[in-house]
């Protein structure tokens, strides 16, 4: 019985075993975005690709980055105990599976009231901040209520991945009194937490550009960065306009000029806040300084009664993964309002 794929959850748990044991209640180890799966081999080698294939989807960054890594694991392997210590589990069953009436015992359901397809989840059950997703199988159809159920599972994994990058991202406390500032003094108005830093730029004629940035913990490990700049109301929203006005401020407001790969760009048109809006996506690339370094923008042009928002946020993320930050950068996004 192996762990498939057998290298990341082996070599962490071969660093935390010695930990394990010297304790009382664990709290739960591995990263947010790993999926542990505990159902026996012979079912889950049945369902793999599928699972793989609904459960680990893609979001195009810099390059193709999958949201979620799983790993299948079998109830009778030797380090099964320590392999239920993860963040996130799956557990597939069913109704007299011993794993999932454990888990159901937690989230206080009842598996015989239950239909065959069920997806609920229970926290704590053998870690401390732990979160196991119990999916109930069909007897004697198992592998196909598993695959019937796996949009489910992904809605209910990613529902509580962005909750708890939202808890992470405002673990410092929303900036309240910065979205008055900037509704105050410049017509609109976003939420970020505390810790980012502000910088307001004159381009003439008084204030007229925002930045907000986190480079916390290090500008050369992670860079979060939001700029607002606005000009008198445009005849249409394009996605010309918008990389042409990209293009126009990198050059002059961001550390090094960044230049535009559209190749992957994506373009929407969209109402926000009852005011036209577009969206466009796309890489920014530096290939100035001694490696070439690159990450995803958006970009938002929003038609506001008095007049036109250009906001860019982009991101520097050269080795994390980046889906928990494009997440952070989009409900940044999401908190803007015109103040007229």
């Amino acid at each position: 019985m192996k762990i498939r794929p057998f290298g990341a959850p082996m070599a962490l748990l071969a660093a935390v075993l010695p930990v394990l044991s010297a304790c009382g209640r664990q709290t739960a180890f591995g990263e947010a975005n790993s999926l542990i799966i505990l159902a026996p081999d012979s079912l889950s080698q049945q369902v793999e690709e599928e699972t793989r294939r609904v459960l680990e989807p893609t979001i195009f960054t810099s390059r193709d980055e999958k949201q979620y890594e799983v790993s299948f694991v079998d109830p009778g392997h030797e380090n099964v105990g320590q392999l239920k210590l993860f963040r996130n589990l799956i557990v597939f069953g069913t109704a007299d599976d011993p794993l999932m009436l454990e888990v159901a015992a937690e989230a206080g359901q009842d598996l015989d009231a239950l239909e065959p397809g069920r997806v609920f989840q229970a926290s704590n059950v053998w870690a401390l901040t732990q979160t196991v997703t119990g999916v109930l199988l069909r007897s004697g159809r198992e592998a196909e209520s598993w695959v019937a159920a796996l949009p489910s599972v992904l809605n209910a994994v990613d529902t509580n991945y962005r909750e708890l990058v939202l808890r992470r991202m405002f673990a410092t406390a929303p900036d309240t009194a910065l979205r008055t500032d900037l509704g105050r003094r410049f017509g609109f108005s976003m939420l970020v937490p505390e810790v980012y830093d502000r910088i307001a730029r004159d381009l003439g004629g008084g204030d007229s550009l925002v930045i907000l940035r986190n480079d916390n913990p290090d500008p050369s490990e992670l860079i979060r960065s939001i700029l607002v700049a606005w000009r008198p109301g445009v005849d249409s929203l394009t996605r010309e306009l918008a990389l042409e006005w990209r293009a126009e401020i990198d050059a002059v407001h961001y550390n090094v000029p960044q230049r535009i790969d559209d190749t992957n760009s994506s373009v929407v048109s969209f109402m926000w806040e009852g005011r036209p809006a577009l969206e466009v996506t796309g890489v920014w690339q530096d290939e100035s300084g001694g490696f070439p370094a690159a990450g995803p923008f958006i970009v938002w042009l929003v038609d506001c009664p008095a007049r036109t928002y250009f906001v860019d946020a982009w991101l520097y993320s050269p080795n994390r993964a980046k889906y928990e930050y494009m997440l952070q950068l989009q409900e940044i996004l999401g908190s803007f309002r015109c103040v007229e």
